[in-house]
């Protein structure tokens, strides 16, 4: 799509369409359902309104963090996040993070309180949120190892190994939100768009 399509759309839409095509910029891979989970950062307030624009999907939209400046959301396939759970090396790595049940509702409630303590009071970065956005355990491993530098690549995260998967993971994404953009322009709402 090209910019001055997505500038005369922002510049003609209304507050609905603009909420949507913020959705749709950050969080296109889970809404077309080729990634589980995406984070997106709104005003206040906001959380209720694509929780309700969303219920005709299977996108869930839960704050992770709210402050008189910012909401955190994270939006996710619950199906998928489930499965996603149940693959030894991220069951392993949740629990070396001192995750103790790695079902769903335990875990989004200690990610939760972890992000809670890392944002509104200065404690440590909770590295398993990218595990729970699907990024590759040995990226994150990698991440952490070399505290955010020398990667091989930057694009929807940090690449420390395996750099072809990655290129070849970032255009699937990039494809879902060119779609996901088009849709929103061409008037869908954030459920249609989320539909699969």
């Amino acid at each position: 799509m090209s910019v001055e399509t997505m500038l005369s759309f922002l510049n003609t839409c209304s507050p609905e369409g603009r909420l949507g095509f913020q959705v749709a910029v950050q969080c296109a891979p889970v809404l077309k359902g080729v990634k589980i989970s995406n984070l997106i950062t709104v005003k206040p307030g906001v959380w209720q309104e694509i929780r309700e624009r969303l219920k005709t999907s299977q996108v869930i939209c839960i704050p992770l963090y709210q402050d008189w400046e910012k909401e955190v959301l994270f939006l996710y396939r619950y199906n998928q996040l489930e499965r996603h759970l149940k693959i030894e090396s991220v069951r392993t790595f949740l629990q070396d993070q001192g995750y103790e049940d790695c079902k769903v509702a335990p875990v989004l409630g200690r990610l939760r309180q972890r992000y809670r303590q890392f944002a509104g009071m200065g404690g440590e970065f909770p590295h398993e949120l990218g595990v729970l956005l699907e990024y590759p355990v040995e990226d994150v491993k990698g991440f952490i190892a070399n505290q955010g530098r020398n990667s091989l690549m930057t694009r929807y995260w940090k690449v420390y190994h395996n750099k072809p998967e990655a290129e070849r993971i970032f255009r699937i994404y990039d494809e879902a939100k060119e779609q996901a953009l088009w849709e929103i322009v061409q008037g869908a709402s954030l459920g249609k768009v989320a539909a699969l």
